[in-house]
């Protein structure tokens, strides 16, 4: 599949879909694939679904690689001294600073982080291992923890 940048595509709308019409493109926003424009009945004839699905699939295996990193996490501090508790959550403290200093996240994280970070330990390991009222996913891809990269 052919990737490119939104910004192309709103400006060479009609060049992009010509391309489109050969075989689908991607479109990418902040280096993220966002929408995908494909040929007429592409979807239809099932074309590109083993393509979604295997992506669908690795996005679950990423999902679940965040989470058990979170729980090992989790363990580690339910187990140290409280010291080493403070110290790994003033680090954490102080990156969702650097984020909001350099606006590099959305104030939604920084603030919901910023709450977490403050509960006991206990609390804060259920929340960063749980579905978190729809927000775990999220707060996992966006953990202000320096851990191991999936």
């Amino acid at each position: 599949m052919d990737i490119v940048a939104a910004s192309h595509v709103k400006q060479n709308f009609g060049e992009v879909l010509a391309r489109a019409a050969l075989g689908p493109v991607g479109v990418e926003r902040h280096r993220r694939l966002v929408a995908a424009i494909v040929p007429p009945g592409w979807l239809a004839r099932g074309e590109g679904l083993d393509e979604r699905r295997a992506a669908r699939a690795a996005q679950q295996q990423l999902e679940l690689q965040r989470l058990l990193a979170h729980q090992q996490l989790g363990i580690q501090l339910l187990c140290a001294p409280q010291a080493r508790q403070r110290k790994r959550i003033e680090a954490a403290l102080g990156e969702v600073d650097r984020w909001e200093a350099g606006q590099l996240c959305s104030a939604d994280y920084i603030q919901r982080w910023r709450s977490w970070l403050r509960l006991p330990v206990k609390q804060l390991v259920t929340r960063m291992c749980s579905d978190a009222a729809g927000w775990g996913s999220a707060m996992r891809q966006n953990s202000p923890f320096a851990l191991p990269r999936p």
